[in-house]
């Protein structure tokens, strides 16, 4: 074997052990942030009742028509929550999220007694726009503890039309 090949080789073995290093961290920091978002033995098996996603009206602050999946950009829409269906001890919240990941409303934390009277959660128009952005929405209740959300109890998606 040759010096060139030997050297060759040497490089080869380094720049994978780097490779294996750096997986191997980037797999210990998803491992660590699972553990602490998703908290084993967190589970309580509640589920808590999304009646309906309709269109809203804000200047009456009710919904109209039928529960609908799809809705045109034009059209504010919201979740309607069944608060009694989820044990008053909890501490929950709900919370609209757009495609980018962007909180688009939400109602909580506090116990789902104290939420009786939110139980229609409206999705929000980002500040300069009139109407929503087209894409996915995801309507999520979750359970609070210490501050952090350790379950969902409930989702939703909508698809907000581009026309």
């Amino acid at each position: 074997m040759s010096a060139s090949t030997y050297d060759q080789l040497r490089i080869l073995y380094r720049t994978l052990l780097v490779f294996a290093t750096v997986g191997a961290v980037i797999l210990s920091v998803g491992i660590v942030q699972f553990v602490y978002f998703e908290r084993p033995g967190q589970e309580s098996g509640i589920r808590a009742h999304i009646a309906g996603v309709y269109q809203y009206d804000p200047a009456s602050k009710k919904t109209i028509g039928p529960d609908r999946s799809e809705f045109p950009r034009s059209d504010l829409f919201a979740a309607v929550v069944d608060w009694a269906s989820v044990p008053s001890p909890l501490v929950v919240d709900a919370r609209w999220y757009d495609t980018f990941g962007s909180m688009r409303g939400e109602v909580g934390p506090a116990h789902s007694t104290e939420l009786t009277s939110e139980g229609v959660i409206p999705v929000e128009v980002p500040e300069g726009f009139h109407f929503v952005l087209p894409g996915r929405y995801t309507f999520v209740v979750e359970r609070i503890q210490d501050g952090v959300p350790v379950e969902v109890l409930a989702r939703r998606f909508i698809l907000v039309d581009r026309s």
